[in-house]
């Protein structure tokens, strides 16, 4: 019975860092602290939490309306996201649009002289965008 037990315990580890090494995300690696090493962050600073991330991608999309995949190249035969590629012009549309705003925030709205003017967030990619890719046509309406 003790033997069993330990056997279904080590199948069920075994099963855990299975899961835990395959990282369904190519972006990030783990170091030996744990923390998350980014891939490919250009613009957005390395020491990103993956919540904060995670956060900041929600908002691109919702101010957008657009999902994942407008920015990031799908894996040929799955349905899986390579968010570390750099394959789709529309990242580095992205990209430029991230570097605007986050200048127009520090050049504009940095009154205390804050430490980080790329973390203000007065101007938004939704103030332009409004739920459309293109912000020309959601400012004609």
């Amino acid at each position: 019975m003790k033997i069993k037990n330990l056997l279904a315990i080590l199948s069920c580890l075994g099963i855990l860092i299975t899961l835990f090494s395959f990282n369904s995300s190519s972006i990030i690696t783990d170091t030996k602290a744990g923390d998350p090493v980014w891939k490919n962050l250009k613009v957005l600073p390395q020491d990103i939490s993956n919540d904060s991330l995670k956060g900041l991608m929600r908002g691109y999309n919702d101010a957008l309306g657009v999902k994942c995949g407008y920015c990031h190249t799908q894996i040929e035969g799955t349905d899986k996201l390579d968010f570390a590629a750099d394959t789709k012009k529309e990242k580095e549309f992205a990209r430029h649009m991230i570097t605007m705003t986050q200048k127009i925030n520090a050049e504009n709205f940095n009154w205390e002289n804050h430490p980080k003017p790329e973390s203000i967030d007065v101007v938004t990619c939704a103030m332009c965008h409004r739920g459309n890719t293109s912000a020309t046509k959601s400012l004609k309406k």
